[in-house]
């Protein structure tokens, strides 16, 4: 479970908080803040998607068709990239 380390899942889980905080922001009655700290919480996970597409198309631990299928899962799944660090460990250990 290496990858639960690595940099780029852990941008996706302080996207998500950040996100879930912006929600409560907002919900209190103040907006401006609120949507402030929604479009840091946008612009991070937007930035974990692209880094995302990159880890999994320059991986050598995937052969043809995992390949594709987890670029497909990244591109189309809201946080598959999450999903992708989660299972992806070690080489011939892929879940897919």
């Amino acid at each position: 479970m290496a990858n639960l380390r690595h940099p780029n899942f852990i941008l996706a889980i302080v996207s998500v908080i950040v996100m879930i905080i912006a929600i409560g922001i907002q919900a209190s009655g103040n907006r401006t803040t609120g949507d402030i700290v929604l479009i840091v919480a946008i612009v991070m996970g937007g930035i974990h998607w692209i880094w995302s597409i990159f880890d999994v198309a320059k991986t050598d631990t995937l052969v043809g068709s995992q390949k594709k299928f987890w670029l497909i899962g990244v591109i189309c799944i809201p946080l598959g990239g999450m999903f992708y660090y989660i299972m992806h460990s070690k080489r011939n250990t892929i879940v897919d």
